[in-house]
Parts: C-alpha cells; sequence; structure tokens
C-alpha cells in the first residue's frame, strides 16, 4: 500500500490555511536535518514520507486541487520518490547567485547530476536521476534534480551497524565531498525502517 494517500491530506483550503504557518515550520525542520551541503553550489536534501507528504500538500493548496481523483493523479508524482529499505532520495539543487551567468553555469556543470556518490562504510554507490513522469533521464544539469541511490543488501546491513556516510560530487568542473552526519545516518537508517513497516 502506498505511504502518500489523499486520506492523510486536507483537501479544503481554508481549513489547511489555519495550520500552513504550523505545517511549514516543522516541515523546515525536517528538511534542515536533511541537508547536505556539497560544496559552494550544490544542496542535497534526503527525502522522506515527511518531506513528501508536505510538499504533496503544498502542491494541492496552490494549484487548488480539491476533486480527490484529481488529487490522488498528482500525489502519484511525488510517489515516486518515497524512499525504500533498498533506495535513498534525494533533490539536489544548484544554487547559482549570479542570474545573467545561470545558462552558463548550467553549461560548464552539465553532467553534475551524474557524477554524485553516496558512500556508505565500503559501499559506494553513484546517483541516478529520477525524471518527471513521462520523461526520460536527461543528460543536462538543471537547477533542480531528483536523485536515487540504489542500495545493494550489504550497504542496509551498514546503516544498522552505524556505519558512517559521505556524499561526494566528482565532476571536471566540480569537485567536492562533504561527511554525513550521525544524525542524518540515523534518519535515512529510520526511513528505510519506515518502508517496511505495514499500513
Amino acid at each position: 500500500m502506498s505511504r502518500l494517500s489523499i486520506d492523510d491530506l486536507i483537501l479544503d483550503p481554508p481549513a489547511y490555511g489555519e495550520i500552513r504557518a504550523d505545517r511549514r515550520a516543522a516541515a523546515m525542520e525536517w528538511r534542515r536535518a536533511r541537508r547536505v551541503r556539497l560544496g559552494d553550489i550544490v544542496l542535497l536534501e534526503f527525502e522522506s514520507e515527511e518531506t513528501l507528504r508536505y510538499q504533496a500538500q503544498e502542491m494541492l493548496y496552490v494549484e487548488r486541487v480539491f476533486d480527490p481523483r484529481l488529487a490522488a493523479a498528482e500525489i502519484s508524482v511525488y510517489e515516486r520518490l518515497l524512499p525504500t529499505a533498498r533506495l535513498l532520495t534525494a533533490t539536489m539543487l544548484l544554487e547559482l547567485p549570479d542570474q545573467a551567468r545561470v545558462r552558463a553555469e548550467l553549461g560548464r556543470l552539465d553532467g553534475l547530476h551524474d557524477a554524485v556518490r553516496l558512500e556508505i562504510g565500503d559501499v559506494t554507490v553513484r546517483a541516478r536521476d529520477i525524471p518527471p513522469p513521462e520523461e526520460g533521464p536527461t543528460a543536462h544539469t538543471v537547477s533542480v534534480h531528483f536523485l536515487g541511490f540504489d542500495l545493494p543488501s550489504h550497504a542496509t546491513d551498514l546503516f544498522a551497524d552505524g556505519a558512517t556516510g559521505r556524499l561526494v560530487a566528482d565532476h571536471p568542473a566540480y569537485q567536492a565531498e562533504a561527511v554525513l552526519t550521525a544524525e542524518l545516518m540515523e534518519l535515512l537508517r529510520r526511513s528505510g525502517a519506515a518502508a517496511q513497516r505495514p499500513r
């Protein structure tokens, strides 16, 4: 059964509007705990059931989607990003402050989304692009990418043993690495555990 359901969302805009500020504050804390800065430009935020439910709720509210059937179709966009016991997902954001040079910078960094890897203990997992529905993977880097890290069974065992982890960007024009905090490693481990719980 899907862990994202319209039963968990509010389709009444005034009702959601009353609690929106509190939901946003909570979501900011979730995202902060799951955020990794990878060098000067790249920011990765690992997704969870909670972060994706919040994004789905916001999308329905902003787009004024009230019909449960339409809402269910929209929610499916986020379902593909749900982490599992064998998959971690993250949003990769490129922070390019000079708007006049965005196109040139994206050209310089082309392929960066394919040059990110996650290391857990002695296991290395290369990121793969998760394209929008009905679109194929792109070779070109844009400002926002959704990445998937497909974990072998050995990596999930390492999570259980409290392994250390780090993210690495290895691109001809951009190289950086960041150590994952113990707090984040525990959150990622729990995301996988949550995915195995029956609903």
